[in-house]
């Protein structure tokens, strides 16, 4: 009999850690890594007469293009399998505020004359980081 209550005993305690055993399932979730991202852009802009009022606002012209190819490359990142940032954000307006305010913090890198275009070339260089993961992930 003691033998007994001894199996019976071993055989409820597994039952109970089974029991406890918690039943994860691990999905993979495409998420890109925010944290290391820094997107890179140009914006060109073509140099009229060359004078230095000419040459203003084609620097203009060209960080206007620059920033536009940036926030272009920033919605066309893909959150999911199958679901970019630009989708993702479409019918959400108070985020979208915030992701343009994000672009603008994009810092100029690097300004060039091209002579043989005559064009003026800016970069523009986007560090994403956690600061951009926590305004999508709201």
């Amino acid at each position: 009999m003691r033998v007994l209550t001894k199996v019976l005993t071993i055989f409820i305690i597994l039952l109970l850690f089974s029991g406890c055993q918690k039943n994860i399932q691990t999905t993979d979730v495409l998420r890109p890594n925010w944290s290391e991202a820094t997107l890179k852009v140009t914006g060109i802009a073509k140099l009229q007469n060359g004078d230095a009022a000419d040459r203003l606002m084609s620097l203009q012209k060209a960080k206007s293009d620059a920033f536009k190819n940036l926030k272009e490359e920033l919605l066309n990142i893909m959150i999911t399998e199958t679901k970019t940032i630009g989708e993702y954000i479409k019918d959400k307006e108070a985020v979208k505020g915030q992701v343009e305010d994000f672009i603008k913090r994009g810092k100029v890198t690097e300004v060039r004359h091209i002579p043989a275009d005559n064009n003026i070339e800016v970069d523009i260089e986007l560090y994403l980081g956690k600061g951009f993961e926590s305004i999508i992930l709201k």
